[in-house]
C-alpha cells in the first residue's frame, strides 16, 4: 500500500467526473433496462487524438494538417510543438475537440468553429457576421500606425469585426470611429471592443453617408473587393459561410473603391492619408482612380503581392 501511495498519483476533477458520470448511468441501466447502451470515451494519448482529428479532416477534404493542430491546440490549451506527447487527453476534453471537428467538417471556417481568433496580438470573436480577419490585413494596420499618433482622428470603413479599428486604438490610443453597413456586424464589433478594452465609436452608415462633414487625419478601409461572377468560384468555407455582403465588389470589384476615390478627399484634413487593401491584380487599378492624391504608393504584402495602397491628400 505504500508502494501504491509513491507510483499511483490521486485523480483529478476530470477523472472523478467522468467516474461519477459512469457510476450513475450503470446504476440507471441496471434501474431501467430499456435504456440505450451508453458509449463511453477513455483517455487518449495527445499524439493518437492528433492522428484521427487529421484522418478525419482529410476524409471530408480538409487536408491542411495545421487545422488539427489549431483545435487541439486551442482545446487543450497547450503549444502546437507539445501535441505529439504520450500526455493523456482527458474525456471531457475529446469532447470538446470532437464537438468542434464535427462543425469543422460540414465546412464551416475553423475560426468560426473555434469562435476566436488573433488579429495583431488581440483576440477577436468571429461568427457568421463577419469576414475572419486574414492576415494580409494586419500589413495594413502595420503601414497606417506609422502615421497615425494619439492626437490623430481614425476612421475605419467597413469595420466587420472592428478589427482594424480596434488594434489602431490599442496601439496608439488615437480617436477612432468605425462605419459598417450591416447591424450584425456592428453588434459583433462592440462585443469585441468591450472584449479588449477599447473606446471606439461605432457608426451605422453606407460608406459615408452619416459622417456628415466630419474629417479624419487618416482613412483605412478593407472593403468588399470580390468581382460579382467570381463569387461562386471561392473556396466553399467563404462562399456557404462569410457573409456575402463583406464580399461583393460588384462587376469589376471596385465599387467601393470608387466610392472612397470620390468621396474620401472631402473627409480627409490637409495631408490626410488613405490606406486600402485590395485583392490580386487591383493594386494599380485602384492607384488609377485616386487622381486627388498627389501621392499613391503600392505596398507588397507577405506573398510579395502588391496589396495596400498608401494615398497622401
Amino acid at each position: 500500500m505504500l508502494l501504491q501511495c509513491i507510483t499511483t498519483r490521486n485523480p483529478d476533477d476530470d477523472m472523478i467526473e467522468v467516474a461519477i458520470t459512469a457510476f450513475k448511468t450503470v446504476m440507471d441501466m441496471d434501474n431501467n433496462p430499456d435504456l440505450p447502451e451508453v458509449e463511453f470515451v477513455v483517455p487518449k494519448k495527445r499524439s493518437d487524438l492528433l492522428e484521427e482529428v487529421k484522418e478525419k479532416l482529410a476524409n471530408y477534404g480538409i487536408e491542411e494538417e495545421a487545422e488539427a493542430e489549431w483545435i487541439l491546440s486551442l482545446t487543450l490549451n497547450v503549444k502546437r510543438n507539445e501535441l505529439n506527447t504520450d500526455n493523456l487527453v482527458m474525456p471531457v476534453d475529446i469532447d470538446k475537440v470532437q464537438k468542434i471537428l464535427n462543425e469543422r467538417i460540414t465546412g464551416r471556417p475553423l475560426w468560426y468553429c473555434i469562435g476566436d481568433t488573433e488579429f495583431y496580438g488581440y483576440t477577436f470573436k468571429v461568427d457568421e457576421r463577419v469576414l475572419i480577419p486574414r492576415p494580409e490585413t494586419e500589413l495594413l494596420v502595420f503601414n497606417a500606425l506609422n502615421f497615425i499618433n494619439e492626437n490623430s482622428k481614425i476612421l475605419d470603413l467597413c469595420t466587420g469585426s472592428g478589427a482594424i479599428a480596434i488594434s489602431i486604438k490599442k496601439q496608439k490610443n488615437s480617436s477612432v470611429c468605425a462605419v459598417d453597413v450591416s447591424e450584425q456586424a456592428l453588434e459583433l464589433a462592440k462585443e469585441n471592443a468591450n472584449i479588449n478594452g477599447a473606446d471606439v465609436e461605432f457608426v451605422k452608415s453606407d460608406m459615408f453617408n452619416e459622417l456628415g462633414n466630419r474629417k479624419f487625419d487618416v482613412i483605412l478601409s478593407n472593403p468588399p473587393y470580390i468581382k460579382r461572377d467570381e463569387l461562386n468560384s471561392l473556396q466553399r468555407e467563404v462562399k456557404e459561410f462569410e457573409p456575402m455582403l463583406a464580399l461583393d465588389g460588384g462587376a469589376d470589384g471596385l465599387d467601393f473603391y470608387r466610392i472612397i476615390a470620390h468621396n474620401a478627399k472631402n473627409h480627409l484634413n490637409e495631408n490626410g492619408m488613405l490606406f486600402l487593401e485590395c485583392g490580386i491584380g487591383q493594386a494599380e487599378e485602384v492607384k488609377n482612380l485616386l487622381t486627388d492624391f498627389s501621392v499613391v504608393e503600392i505596398i507588397k504584402d507577405y506573398e510579395n503581392i502588391d496589396r495596400i495602397i498608401k494615398a497622401v491628400l
